[in-house]
């Protein structure tokens, strides 16, 4: 039986299982894809990931891997207007497929066993009877089951979180491009709709992340494409980048479904971390640092029911307490900003407000950009 079994190799999942090896637990992981893999994802780590990524013993390896540095953030609205600011401190853009494998690598090096192409079916148990974690072709026993396969999966059904219940209009999509150079800038685009983020990731590619309303990707003949061709059209910023890229990547992820509504931290007694306890609007750029500091936060309420020095119930009590301490208000701020930014008018209002009071400019990227 393991300490730990850790549904969802991730940057929560293997956040988590490079903490809880490194503190001598026997921690299995159990990812359904294969590394290296791109994912959808704005691959943007704001300036608090610093410190998260050298407890984690990976920082080299992030910047040997050619993380882009950020100081600066600009925002653009439809109407034209554009605020840049200084982010709070340097920020890091790296794909995805670069940093997921790097931390695989370094759990494996503190002895966690990362198994990829295992996707988990189901999982039975409890907190004080234990776990049994089902895949297509084995089945796995544990003390504690931490969820970490994101923000949506096949144990949510199987869970039966009330989340799943939770239907929303919109889409997102994601690829990889070349020909333009951002300096040290990360932008923000409002369109009619939705909003795109761009910024750079290693070897000078750009990364090109955004969501939208699925009527408005059906006014463009449900592609991306469709969108580049025509709904990025009412936005001159944007469309201005989009006419110098061109595509690298051979397709586009696409996930649907996107929530930013609140979950819930244990379904079945399964410990939830990262995206799966809860996503922050996309538009915040602080997805990756939330799940990797969800991470952090979880492992000491773990290692304390591990070591039976807290109960089940303890367990669940003071995560689920300290992770609303900690998110809470920027979850709340990110939703906000989030069905704020899709309003295409209230976008134009919003630039414009910060442009006469740049202070209110300033507040609003250090609460969304770390």
């Amino acid at each position: 039986m393991d300490d730990v079994i850790i549904v969802g190799g991730g940057l929560a999942g293997c956040g988590a299982a490079i903490r809880l090896a490194d503190a001598g637990f026997s921690v299995r992981v159990l990812e359904k894809r294969s590394y290296p893999e791109h994912k959808l994802c704005g691959e943007f780590l704001s300036p608090e990931v610093w410190g998260m990524l050298d407890r984690l013993g990976a920082l080299e390896q992030v910047h040997n891997a050619g993380a882009h540095e950020m100081r600066r953030a600009r925002l653009t609205a439809s109407s034209g207007a554009m605020l840049e600011v200084k982010l709070p401190g340097v920020a890091l853009g790296l794909s995805r497929y670069r940093l997921d494998a790097i931390l695989a690598d370094r759990a494996r090096s503190l002895g966690a066993e990362v198994m990829e192409r295992k996707a988990v079916r189901e999982v039975t148990g409890s907190l004080t009877q234990g776990f049994e974690v089902e895949t297509r072709s084995e089945a796995y026993k544990a003390r504690v089951v931490l969820g970490a396969y994101g923000k949506r999966g096949v144990l949510d059904r199987t869970l039966h979180r009330e989340s799943l219940q939770q239907q929303t209009p919109f889409v997102a999509f994601k690829a990889h491009f070349s020909g333009e150079t951002l300096e040290d800038v990360i932008e923000l685009h409002a369109f009619d709709g939705g909003y795109c983020g761009i910024s750079h990731v290693e070897e000078g590619l750009v990364n090109a992340c955004w969501i939208t309303h699925e009527k408005t990707l059906k006014e463009a003949d449900r592609s991306p494409e469709g969108m580049i061709e025509r709904t990025f059209q009412t936005n001159g910023h944007l469309k201005a980048r989009f006419d110098r890229l061109e595509r690298v990547s051979d397709s586009f992820c696409a996930v649907s479904q996107i929530s930013v509504e609140p979950k819930t931290m244990f379904d079945g007694d399964v410990c939830m971390i990262g995206d799966t306890a809860g996503m922050i609007a996309p538009m915040c750029g602080d997805g990756m640092a939330m799940a990797l500091r969800s991470a952090e936060l979880a492992v000491p309420h773990v290692q304390s029911f591990l070591r039976g020095n807290i109960s089940a119930s303890t367990f669940r009590t003071t995560y689920t307490s300290d992770w609303k301490s900690e998110f809470t208000t920027r979850m709340k701020l990110g939703r906000w900003a989030h069905h704020a930014y899709v309003q295409p008018w209230i976008a134009r209002a919003g630039l414009a407000l910060c442009q006469l009071i740049p202070s209110l400019g300033r507040w609003a990227v250090r609460h969304t950009r770390g």
